[in-house]
This record gives C-alpha cells, structure tokens and sequence, in this order.
C-alpha cells in the first residue's frame, strides 16, 4: 500500500478546506470572497475571475474591473444578487464593493458557517481513513503479515491525527481572524 497516495488524499481534504474558508468574510477585504459569484455574460454564467481582475483598493473594498466594458451592469448585478450583502458601485469603467463592517451577530453566524466546514473536512478525513483501512484489511486477508498490517495501520492512524491537528489549527486561526475586530 502507498502511504504516499494516502497523504495526498488526506492533503486534498486540508487544501479543499482552506479553499472553503476563503471565502468566508473576516473584517479584510480579499478578492477571495468576490471571485467566485456568477455571472451572466455573452448567454452563460460564469465566475467575476473569468471576466475581470480583482484588486483589493483599500481596508473596506475591492475593485473588480471586466475586461469587457460592456458587462460592467452584469457584474454589479450579480454582486448586489449575491447571498454575501454586498454593495456595488459601478465606477466609469469598474465596479467598487464596498464591505460594510462586520456586527458581532454576523461574526458568529461566520463562526458558525466556519465550524460546519471544519467539520465536513474532518468527515472527509475520516472517509480516507476508512477506505485505506479497508484496503488495509483486504491485504491482511490476501496474506499480508499481521505485524505489517498492524505496522500499517498505525502508520495510518498517525498521519490521520497529524492531519486532524493540522485541520485544529486552521479552524483556531481563522475563528481568531473572524472575531477580531
């Protein structure tokens, strides 16, 4: 069994879940939380980073200018559409957002929102974990040894918890991030 592959799947969970949290709002502006939103041009949908560069302009917001002019109105649309209460302002030939500051109700909901990821990326974990031990005991029965089945799967267990501490970590930077004011 390759323990390498297995610390790649374990690494996909982990980077999947900084992703995540990217896009959820801390009290800085990043092109993170913007870049994903669709929006409709030339008769499909497609992400803002597709269509524009994303700058962060100052503390409170981000300037998003579209290669194309003419899709300034699409982009301020899907921008105020969004789930994300932003407010766009078309600019000549840009669209500013301006983020308005964060209430601490709304930084618990973000505490929150942040927690049910944490979580998912640790069931994916766990999923990897059960799927390489399954693989584990599949050998074991074809004629691996029990010592190097046991061998394995501490191994296993030990980059499972390394991974889960790693996962611990960034949940506590980014809930520190988030209650910040």
């Amino acid at each position: 069994m390759d323990t390498d592959k297995f610390q790649k799947d374990l690494d996909k969970c982990v980077d999947a879940l900084q992703e995540d949290l990217s896009s959820i709002r801390t009290g800085r502006p990043t092109p993170e939380l913007v870049e994903d939103i669709l929006v409709d041009a030339y008769g499909t949908q497609g992400t803002i980073k597709s269509y524009a560069n994303i700058t962060v302009s100052d503390a409170k917001s981000i300037v998003i200018s579209p290669w194309d002019k003419s899709i300034i109105g699409n982009v301020s649309k899907a921008l105020s559409d969004s789930d994300k209460s932003f407010s766009a302002v078309v600019e000549g030939d840009h669209v500013r957002v301006i983020l308005p500051d964060l209430t601490e109700e709304r930084r618990k909901e973000y505490v929150k929102i942040m927690k049910d990821r944490v979580e998912d990326a640790r069931v994916a974990v766990r999923n990897v974990r059960q799927q390489y031990m399954q693989e584990v005991d599949k050998l074991e029965n074809e004629g691996m040894s029990e010592d190097d089945a046991k061998r394995l799967r501490e191994t296993l267990e030990k980059f499972v918890k390394e991974y889960n501490e790693m996962i611990e970590s960034i949940r506590d930077e980014k809930e520190k991030s988030l209650m910040t004011i």
